[in-house]
C-alpha cells in the first residue's frame, strides 16, 4: 500500500466534503486481492446490520477492485472513517504477500470386505487410509474423483467440470490457512454435498467429512453399506 502524502497514508478521498460516501484506496499489489476481500465482507456487514444502526441504501455500499489496483469504496461517511483507520494500521503492520497455495481433494469410497483398489492414485493417502480403517474397519478403498486447486490465500477459487464441484475461500491464519470450502459430489441417484469451514496445517491430511452410500456403480450391492470420504491435503513442499 503506498502513501500519496503522510498525512494520507495511502487514502485519496474522491470526494471534498466530511459527508463524502465515496472514496478511493490505493493498495499494495502484494496483497490486494486479500485486503479487497476483507473489505467488502465488512462493508456488506456494516450496509446489512441490524436496528442499532441507522438505516443504509444498500445500492450506496459498494467495493470494487480497480484495474489500477485501487479499492473502489461506497459506504456511509463513517464507515469511511473506519475503514481509513483500518487500512492505516495495515500500512504500518507492512504485511507480507499472501502466500500461494496448491490444496488437492479427492473423493474415496470404501467398500466393506473388499481389497484397496489397484490404483496409483491410493498411494500418497496410505496413512489416512489406515487411520479410517481403524476407525470403521475392513474397507477397501477407491478414489472416486480428484481436483486440485492453486489459488492465493484471500481469494475465491473453484473446480469442476466432472463429478466433483469444489468451491473454496483461503486466508492465511499464523502457520495454517482458514479453508471455507463447498463441495459437491454427483453419485447417480443422488448429488452429495459439504460445506466445511476448517483450520488446515501445512503437509497435512484431513478427512472433511464422510457419509454412507449404496454400493459402487456398476458393482453388486454389497451386503453392508458403503462410505464415502472427503479428503483434502495441503502439499509440505509449497
Amino acid at each position: 500500500m503506498r502513501a500519496h502524502a503522510p498525512a494520507a497514508i495511502g487514502l485519496l478521498l474522491v470526494a471534498a466534503t466530511a459527508y463524502a460516501d465515496t472514496a478511493v484506496y490505493d493498495l499494495d499489489a502484494k496483497n490486494a486481492k486479500e485486503i479487497a476481500d476483507a473489505i467488502s465482507h465488512v462493508i456488506a456487514a456494516r450496509c446489512t446490520a441490524g436496528p442499532s444502526v441507522a438505516p443504509v441504501n444498500q445500492q450506496m455500499c459498494r467495493v470494487e477492485l480497480l484495474p489500477t489496483g485501487q479499492l473502489l469504496v461506497e459506504a456511509p461517511a463513517a464507515a469511511q472513517g473506519q475503514l481509513a483507520a483500518v487500512l492505516k494500521a495495515v500500512v504500518a503492520r507492512s504485511a507480507t504477500p499472501a502466500p500461494r497455495v496448491t490444496l488437492q481433494y479427492w473423493v474415496i469410497y470404501g467398500e466393506p470386505g473388499k481389497p484397496d483398489a489397484a490404483d496409483a492414485s491410493l498411494k500418497p493417502l496410505s496413512t489416512v487410509l489406515q487411520q479410517l480403517k481403524r476407525v470403521h474397519g475392513d474397507l477397501g478403498f477407491s478414489v472416486q474423483d480428484t481436483a486440485t486447486i492453486t489459488t492465493q490465500a484471500g481469494t475465491n477459487a473453484r473446480a469442476g467440470g466432472g463429478s466433483l464441484e469444489v468451491n473454496q475461500n483461503l486466508r492465511a491464519s499464523g502457520d495454517g490457512l482458514d479453508l471455507v470450502t463447498q463441495i459437491s459430489f454427483a453419485r447417480k441417484p443422488v448429488v452429495h454435498s459439504l460445506n466445511v469451514n476448517v483450520t488446515i496445517k501445512r503437509g497435512e491430511f484431513l478427512v472433511l467429512g464422510e457419509r454412507t452410500t449404496p454400493g459402487e456403480p456398476g458393482k453388486d450391492q454389497p451386503e453392508k453399506p458403503g462410505m464415502l470420504f472427503y479428503v483434502v491435503h495441503w502439499s509440505q513442499d509449497q
